[in-house]
């Protein structure tokens, strides 16, 4: 099976997706102008990216919540009942800290993916919780035996040190340390996040799991980088 992996688009839909069998979008989705504006949120989630997700070569789509993207924390039941007006083309589902299993038509296998929104707190944005012991709490109800895990953060230690030089740019681990603790513990065979733009774009391992940025943008919201492939 091929999956397909983004992240971090900013409201930017000038791209499409290679054939694949599903495609794992990590979050921050909505354009900066509109983010924190419900009502142009709502609608530009309905009539362009809803629309723009279901034109794709893809079988299925799984999509998170980022730390931008307000609308889909204050409305979650309105993403998913908006989501369910597809399938047109494409299935689309949203995921916050919820399964999904994927059955291959060709093999009869049942891939297993988890979709988890959750940041380490830095600012006053989505999905932000103020402790650690909050992101844990969260971060417990990811299950064993995961094929995909998708979040929106990096793991502290693992794919967490940003490479563009900008001014905040200290060249140090920023990812979450809940996050890391609980993909030690569970162990998914795969993890795709966004967040940090421009950590190394090359498979990093955290125990037994390939951990993968897949933002398309640089930390000035510049579009980059390419979506990723894997075949699983």
């Amino acid at each position: 099976m091929r999956i397909c992996g983004i992240s971090d688009m900013h409201g930017n839909l000038d791209f499409s997706i290679e054939p694949c069998d599903v495609l794992c979008i990590c979050g921050d989705i909505f354009p900066l102008e509109i983010q924190n504006y419900s009502k142009p949120c709502e609608k530009w989630f309905a009539k362009e990216f809803l629309l723009w997700c279901d034109k794709q070569p893809v079988k299925e789509i799984l999509l998170i919540g980022g730390n931008h993207d307000f609308w889909l924390s204050r409305h979650s039941d309105n993403a998913k009942n908006e989501c369910l007006k597809f399938p047109k083309n494409v299935r689309i589902t949203y995921l916050q800290d919820e399964s999904y299993e994927y059955i291959d038509e060709d093999s009869g296998k049942v891939y297993t993916f988890y979709g988890t929104p959750w940041c380490h707190k830095f600012g006053d944005w989505a999905f932000m919780p103020e402790t650690d012991d909050t992101l844990s709490y969260h971060f417990e109800k990811i299950p064993d035996n995961l094929d995909v895990l998708l979040a929106h953060d990096a793991p502290y230690g693992v794919s967490d040190v940003c490479l563009q030089d900008v001014w905040w740019n200290k060249k140090e681990h920023i990812g979450s340390k809940p996050l890391a603790n609980a993909v030690a513990i569970k162990q998914p065979k795969i993890l795709l996040h966004g967040h940090l733009h421009t950590t190394n774009r090359e498979k990093e391992l955290l125990e037994k799991t390939s951990v993968y940025n897949v933002s398309l943008v640089d930390e000035k919201y510049e579009m980059v980088y390419k979506p990723l492939y894997l075949e699983i």
